[in-house]
């Protein structure tokens, strides 16, 4: 199952949400994972924004088990904005507790 899932240090990570600037990290990682888009996890306290962990979840058999997060910011909060793996197969061990958004809810993730 290994090869199904890598995971990869970045340089930087930058994540801007309700149009200011929440995420700015060196300590991120990219997960590639089979045919799906690159995902990006930074850790949860180089948050600037409140996340609360949700009750909806599931288990990938890649990369464990996981639950949404809602992201709040000021005035704005959008339900379901990101989700955490809080138990974590072997591989992906790196990125347990850490934060991936999605990016149809954050205005913006850049690397590099």
């Amino acid at each position: 199952m290994s090869d199904h899932v890598r995971l990869t240090a970045v340089p930087r990570l930058r994540v801007r949400f309700a149009g200011e600037p929440i995420v700015d990290t060196e300590r991120g990682y990219v997960v590639h994972e089979g045919a799906l888009p690159p995902r990006y996890y930074v850790p949860r306290e180089d948050i600037r924004a409140e996340v609360t962990d949700t009750t909806d979840g599931a288990t990938c058999p890649w990369k464990g088990q996981w639950r949404h997060l809602d992201l709040t910011l000021g005035a704005k909060r959008t339900p379901a904005a990101a989700w955490t793996y809080y138990a974590t197969t072997p591989v992906c061990a790196p990125i347990q507790g850490f934060v991936a958004f999605y990016a149809n809810k954050v205005d913006s993730i850049e690397v590099g």
